[in-house]
């Protein structure tokens, strides 16, 4: 009856997904807190309140590790970007495109993992170019198939789509972003500024690239 009684108290046992969710929430932390050369899986693992076991069953290594925490901002990253619809006029989906990458750019979470990277690119070059490839390339990379493929757009013969979407981009992040990730503040101090950015660069965009027949 006691066993009985134990076994009804005793928590759902987690999915895979749900493990790796945890172990990943865990990693973020740790990182933040220790920088990437002194967080241990030790740690995570005590974090998460899993068996070291576990957290090496699905992370082999601390690089590992990391690159699934990358690869889980750049799944977000890419679903945000997509969500913006294709209809509407085409002013309109180039400011929900900037607005949902400027309010990807400047979460806590990627501020977070920026920082880390940044502060750890000379000691560990490899993560720093993995997070621009898996991060900054992928996304930059949708960005710029969005404008080559958005219909209501005329880019001029020979003109490379990516340096469009790059100086786009630019144009609205600037020394915000720098901001942000020097200075702490939250994005809701900028949000005043990135709007006023906003404009100014679809209406930019508009006026040079938009089709009016």
């Amino acid at each position: 009856m006691a066993s009985v009684q134990a076994a009804a108290k005793r928590p759902p046992s987690l999915s895979d997904d749900e493990r790796k969710t945890l172990i990943l929430k865990a990693a973020e932390s740790v990182f933040e807190q220790f920088g990437y050369g002194d967080a241990t899986m030790e740690e995570v693992a005590r974090v998460c309140g899993m068996a070291k076991k576990t957290v090496y069953k699905f992370y082999p290594d601390k690089a590992s590790l990391f690159g699934a925490l990358v690869e889980s901002h750049d799944d977000i990253a890419l679903s945000e970007v997509r969500s913006v619809s294709p209809l509407g006029d085409p002013r309109g989906r180039l400011v929900r495109m900037l607005e949902e990458l400027a309010a990807l750019v400047l979460s806590p979470r990627q501020i977070t993992l920026t920082r880390l990277v940044i502060a750890e690119s000379i000691k560990y070059p490899e993560l720093a170019r993995r997070f621009h490839r898996d991060c900054v390339e992928k996304t930059l990379g949708h960005v710029t198939q969005a404008l080559a493929q958005d219909s209501a757009l005329r880019l001029p013969e020979g003109v490379d789509p990516r340096i469009v979407a790059d100086m786009f981009v630019s144009t609205v992040l600037g020394t915000v972003h720098l901001r942000a990730l020097m200075l702490n503040m939250r994005k809701a101090e900028l949000e005043t500024e990135l709007a006023a950015r906003i404009a100014f660069a679809t209406d930019m965009i508009a006026r040079i690239f938009v089709r009016t027949g």
